[in-house]
């Protein structure tokens, strides 16, 4: 039995569908199963790393964990912690952790920072570990959907990265195998797309699909940062979050071929993600 926690997430509900199509017993862990929506065949569990006593339920039977914590506070990695924790004692032999590829590249922003301590708490488990170290979600781009939908714009900020952007299918394709094949114990792995866009590469390409032009107006970051002020989007998590794009300019156009090692096949294009969510810019 695998358990998948963040199973609602972009890419645990991915992981979910794959593992189930494959005939592979998992097990979805939720905050809140009644609103979640997982193929037949899926076990659909309540469970929160917040709250311990939830967890020997979730975990009862299982040998693998795909492990996706909700965040980190200024107290550090609790629920990685809690989690092994809890893993010992129902016997789980395998954690496979989603991180973030700047803990690969020496990134010190607070989000980094958090996954790097985290990923630590993993590997001094004593059980046997994998870590998965994506770049940027290609999800990323639902942030300019709106302006996109009714202005046929695309506002970013100066030095937003050129990126080797990922889809999230292929970070749960690299799961799937990690969780049901051996010999990637004790590895981490950076995940990337196989092309590095700029933003003004992404927006021809959203352009391109929607069949008209995609303006793409760059802003300063004190005009970025008075935008999310009025839309109430500031505080701590966006300050860590533009911090982790400063940053990122130095490594985020990388480009790793891991996912065609693990998977045997090329990562999905930017235009792939793009046609499948033509709704959110139409």
């Amino acid at each position: 039995m695998i358990l998948v926690t963040g199973a609602t997430g972009n890419v645990g509900s991915e992981l979910v569908a794959r593992l189930a199509a494959e005939g592979v017993p998992v097990r979805a862990m939720t905050r809140a199963p009644e609103k979640a929506n997982f193929p037949a065949g899926v076990e659909v569990i309540a469970g929160d790393f917040d709250k311990p006593d939830t967890l020997p339920a979730a975990l009862a039977g299982v040998e693998r964990v795909f492990v996706v914590p909700p965040g980190y506070g200024p107290e550090g990695p609790v629920q990685e912690t809690t989690l092994v924790a809890a893993a010992h004692k129902a016997g789980v032999t395998h954690l496979v952790k989603l991180s973030t590829s700047g803990v690969g590249f020496g990134a010190t922003d607070p989000l980094t920072s958090g996954h790097r301590a985290g990923e630590q708490v993993i590997k001094e488990s004593g059980l046997a570990w994998t870590i998965l170290r994506p770049g940027t979600f290609m999800v990323y781009l639902y942030g300019y959907a709106d302006t996109i939908r009714k202005e046929r714009a695309m506002y970013v900020t100066e030095g937003d990265p050129v990126s080797a952007m990922i889809h999230p299918r292929d970070i749960a394709s690299v799961a799937v195998n990690v969780l049901t094949t051996s010999g990637h114990e004790g590895r981490a792995y950076t995940l990337t797309g196989s092309e590095a866009l700029s933003p003004q590469r992404q927006g021809e390409i959203i352009g391109a699909a929607l069949g008209q032009d995609v303006k793409v107006v760059e802003r300063t970051t004190a005009e970025a940062q008075a935008e999310f002020d009025r839309l109430g989007w500031g505080g701590p998590r966006l300050e860590a979050l533009l911090e982790l794009k400063r940053q990122s300019a130095a490594w985020d156009w990388k480009i790793s071929d891991s996912v065609e090692k693990i998977t045997g096949t090329m990562p999905l294009t930017l235009r792939t993600w793009v046609d499948e969510n033509i709704h959110l810019f139409g």
